[in-house]
């Protein structure tokens, strides 16, 4: 089972997202926290392991205190001692164009994903990540 970690320190879009992944039977192990600070502390453990460590992060770019580019910053530290790949994906409620191109500067940043998230992202996320595709994209609900 593939385990997510949803950074986000809004109680309302954790809910969704467990919602849109229980309910259309995700592979998902998924753990919500409201802070990055957490998850940084267990990606540095020295007895993280291929069965403790997420396989992908969704990420939302606001956060109060750690922001997303000091977390991404570390991550790329400590990425080489990581005992699995890992994937990062950006979510935020607004398009801007300049976070967009600085997220893709993080070779684990796989995509930028606009609020709120839905089923057909859920679904197209997964199948990128089956596939193995590099390309940028940006995913936003269907109008």
């Amino acid at each position: 089972m593939n385990k997510l970690t949803y950074i986000d320190d809004c109680q309302l879009d954790q809910f969704i997202l467990r919602k849109v992944l229980s309910r259309y039977g995700s592979s998902y192990e998924v753990k919500c926290t409201d802070t990055c600070i957490g998850v940084l502390s267990m990606l540095s453990q020295r007895r993280l392991n291929e069965e403790t460590m997420p396989d992908t992060i969704l990420l939302d770019i606001y956060m109060p205190g750690l922001n997303v580019w000091d977390f991404l910053d570390r991550i790329k530290w400590l990425y080489p001692t990581f005992p699995k790949p890992l994937e990062v994906y950006i979510l935020s409620a607004c398009r801007q164009t300049a976070d967009v191109e600085r997220a893709k500067k993080y070779w684990f940043v796989k995509a930028f994903m606009l609020k709120p998230v839905t089923r057909e992202m859920i679904e197209d996320l997964m199948r990128r990540k089956e596939a193995r595709l590099h390309r940028f994209p940006v995913l936003e609900a269907a109008s």
